[in-house]
């Protein structure tokens, strides 16, 4: 029996001109966050291998150690849960092109055995998750000063985030790694968010006390 996922039959309804420019992203903070050097990405590329040719959504390649490793990667805006076989597919280019890495990037969850297979043959698992999914808002009826006060830093706090996450089935059969935004986007969204935060208590009749606190509140 699989983790119990609530994020598997989520569908990111993202456009698939955005969807192509997002997963360039998502690979740039990836490399960022292996620190990889020497990196470089080619889009819709045509490589020749002994059985064919195959079309491949990004290639990237890297430097580490002296060598040059490949890594191919997918991107595939599907409505539900991606199946195994369609992971093995990846797998099979990743052996006939001579990858060292392959990279599946969804819009959708994975289904276990696609989990399964992905983590016995080396593949990466990313899912595109909307924001509105990730960062649930409760605004129900404020009263008092004090969940006014809530309310408009969390409202703030959400809209500064970026609208698509891309966070990667890391350990287990869940989607809990986040890859993008990277970390340095991450505190130059917090810093922007801390100044206009400050300048709200300063400007607003509403009560600002307990500010730190309810700032920390919002960061994941």
């Amino acid at each position: 029996m699989g983790t119990l996922n609530p994020y598997r039959e989520f569908v990111a309804g993202i456009s698939p001109t955005e969807f192509e420019v997002l997963c360039l992203e998502i690979l740039k903070n990836y490399a960022e966050a292996e620190h990889l050097s020497d990196f470089s990405i080619q889009h819709n590329v045509f490589i020749p291998a002994d059985d064919g040719t195959y079309q491949i959504d990004v290639y990237a390649r890297f430097i580490a150690m002296g060598v040059e490793f490949k890594v191919i990667t997918e991107c595939k805006r599907y409505s539900s849960p991606v199946s195994r076989e369609k992971v093995a597919v990846l797998a099979d280019k990743v052996k006939s092109l001579g990858a060292h890495k392959g990279i599946m990037i969804s819009t959708c969850g994975f289904q276990i055995g696609a989990y399964e297979y992905a983590k016995k043959h080396g593949i990466a698992l990313l899912q595109v998750i909307d924001k509105n999914v990730l960062h649930v808002m409760n605004a129900a009826n404020p009263e008092t000063e004090e969940q006014k006060r809530e309310i408009y830093l969390m409202i703030d706090w959400h809209n500064r985030l970026p609208q698509y996450y891309a966070k990667e089935y890391a350990t287990m059969d869940f989607p809990d790694r986040t890859i993008y935004p990277s970390p340095q986007m991450m505190e130059t969204i917090r810093r922007e968010f801390v100044l206009a935060t400050k300048k709200f208590c300063r400007n607003k009749t509403l009560s600002c006390r307990g500010e730190t606190q309810s700032r920390k509140n919002y960061f994941p």
